[in-house]
């Protein structure tokens, strides 16, 4: 982005708008996704794992929107730092329950 630095805006503002883009990324993903309790205890289940993933998708799209037009009306990168962390941990997190869902045969509440 043109005309956008790093230390944009100095200090604590920083500090916040770092923070903030990590709440906005994790309350997308709350919104359009379950738990990763939830996904893994569905692990087993194709169809459910691919709709699990499918919505992790959309939450990171989402998010990412949401903090690339933050980070331009605040001209600073703190918000697509944030969000770049919390989205990364999120993928990961969601992918892992799955995984581990997968392997242990889960497609319902009871684990079986």
């Amino acid at each position: 982005m043109p005309g956008v630095e790093l230390s944009g805006i100095e200090g604590p503002v920083s500090a916040v708008l770092f923070l903030q883009a990590i709440n906005s990324t994790f309350d997308t993903m709350s919104a359009l996704n379950s738990s990763p309790w939830t996904s893994e205890n569905f692990g087993a289940d194709p169809e459910k794992a691919k709709t699990s993933r499918e919505y992790v998708t959309h939450s990171v799209v989402v998010s990412g929107a949401l903090c690339i037009i933050a980070a331009y009306i605040a001209r600073s990168w703190w918000p697509l730092i944030g969000m770049a962390v919390s989205n990364a941990y999120l993928w990961w997190i969601y992918d892992r329950a799955l995984q581990r869902g997968a392997c242990a045969g889960s497609t319902d509440w009871s684990g079986t």
